[in-house]
């Protein structure tokens, strides 16, 4: 599955579990796995690689703050299923990126030795 597709299975799956009835324990935990995301994509070196999504997470995050603070606790559940969902999307661009500018180095390389030995294949 690709995963655009597949975050978007998550992000379904995730609203359909919130449409029901949210406590402050749920979105304390939902808060909590937003932050965890967001974190990763930090250490994915997100902000380098992909920074729109790693904003957009960031922000997100703020707002299920924000909302938790109100004691919104639907609210605070839905952004921070949000937040994680872009945290999940900044981690997993910024590791396709990384993957692809490795790709990238290890074929110049193999162009590198190739032209060296005469073109030989």
């Amino acid at each position: 599955m690709s995963t655009p597709r597949l975050l978007f299975a998550t992000a379904l799956a995730a609203s359909c579990s919130i449409a029901m009835a949210v406590d402050r324990d749920d979105a304390q935990l939902e808060l909590a796995q937003a932050a965890t995301a967001v974190q990763a994509a930090e250490r994915d070196d997100a902000m380098r690689h992909a920074p729109a999504d790693l904003d957009e997470a960031h922000a997100t995050l703020a707002a299920a703050e924000r909302a938790v603070d109100a004691r919104e606790w639907e609210e605070a559940a839905w952004f921070a299923e949000r937040a994680k969902v872009c945290g999940d999307l900044a981690s997993a661009r910024s590791r396709q990126r990384r993957a692809e500018a490795a790709t990238d180095e290890l074929q110049r390389s193999v162009d590198a030795l190739r032209s060296g030995n005469g073109g030989v294949r």
